[in-house]
């Protein structure tokens, strides 16, 4: 649909020309080419105003329709699985795959008859879009929070934040996670996947919970840190668990020492060391025990980091139940594009 935010502007130098070619609401914008499934994505424009001008760009084809749709119907039918089932067959090309006019004017669309039924369809899917739109905008809200407040909650070089808690005003000690951690890796048990007996305990690898097996090797509250095998490197792998865990030799397992660190506060502090300086070794580069225990960590006092890792847990919580609602609403989005068009 239209959206300002999502779409590139030419504001001077446009041919007059070109005023035969703008778009109208109700027409169909559809992509001609690409790499991968998107060949054929439609984009239906709607709520322009007297002063927009739209236009379609490379790569793309667009469509008039040559009568009068229920608004919204058009666009979010040609996205449908029913309608793509006929493209596929016409697209040409391996790597880069296209779809020509002369073979889109062959296909055939089946839509009802009612214009009032047409409309409730595209009611309903673009109030869904816009509830996802609004869920995906609160998820990147959260994440924006999130990333200035751990900016500013923790200690810069002068060992003061910019942002605390009332009530604390010391400044923060810098120690090595050796002096305020227990290492737990002796209790790791790597299991190749055919061997691995299912169950309910997750199985935690570098990136996170790859399985869930039956037993477990870790039983309580820990920090995973990934000892190598990261995907992303620049977003090092940090993990909080809190129970029954089992854990493969490619995740270090750090406990904060009790009154001298807290476990969700480290979660956050550890995720800001820059860890890609410590890495050794080629593709798979690894993070050696000795060099973990090493990095050097700014804490306050024990009960100021509680309440900062109370504070960025319930955020993650949130942010986790924001993404967890747009996942379900995609999938519910597609079940419907599947058993709402033939």
């Amino acid at each position: 649909m239209h959206n300002n935010s999502n779409i590139p502007f030419v504001t001077q130098n446009i041919p007059s020309n070109f005023s035969s070619s703008y778009l109208q609401d109700g027409d169909i914008v559809m992509a001609d080419t690409a790499e991968d499934e998107t060949v054929g994505k439609s984009t239906e424009i709607s709520s322009l105003s007297s002063n927009d001008r739209v236009l379609a760009g490379l790569h793309t084809i667009p469509l008039s329709p040559k009568q009068k749709f229920g608004s919204g119907f058009l666009g979010f039918y040609l996205n449908s699985n029913s309608y793509h089932d006929k493209l596929r067959p016409l697209m040409q090309g391996i790597k880069v795959t296209s779809i020509s006019k002369t073979n889109l004017k062959n296909t055939i669309l089946q839509f009802p008859k009612e214009l009032e039924e047409q409309k409730r369809i595209g009611k309903l899917f673009i109030k869904l879009n816009r509830t996802i739109t609004l869920h995906e905008e609160q998820h990147r809200q959260l994440e924006r929070l999130k990333k200035a407040l751990l900016q500013k909650m923790f200690a810069d070089e002068t060992g003061y934040p910019a942002l605390r808690f009332k009530g604390f005003t010391a400044k923060w000690e810098q120690r090595k996670l050796g002096d305020i951690t227990r290492r737990y890796d002796n209790l790791r048990v790597p299991v190749t996947a055919s061997k691995r007996k299912h169950g309910d305990i997750p199985y935690y690898g570098a990136n996170g919970i790859q399985d869930f097996v039956s037993g477990y090797t870790h039983d309580g509250e820990f920090i995973l840190v990934a000892e190598d095998g990261a995907r992303d490197p620049k977003n090092y792998p940090v993990n909080y668990v809190n129970g029954k865990i089992w854990v493969n030799n490619h995740a270090h397992v750090l406990q904060g020492i009790q009154g001298l660190a807290n476990n969700l506060f480290l979660l956050n502090g550890i995720k800001k060391i820059n860890i890609v300086a410590y890495l050794v070794g080629g593709s798979r580069a690894k993070l050696n025990a000795e060099t973990l225990m090493q990095l050097s960590i700014k804490l306050p006092s024990i009960h100021e980091q509680e309440k900062i890792g109370q504070l960025f847990q319930s955020l993650d919580k949130t942010i986790t139940l924001h993404d967890k609602k747009i996942q379900y609403l995609k999938q519910l989005k597609r079940g419907l594009l599947q058993k709402m068009f033939v």
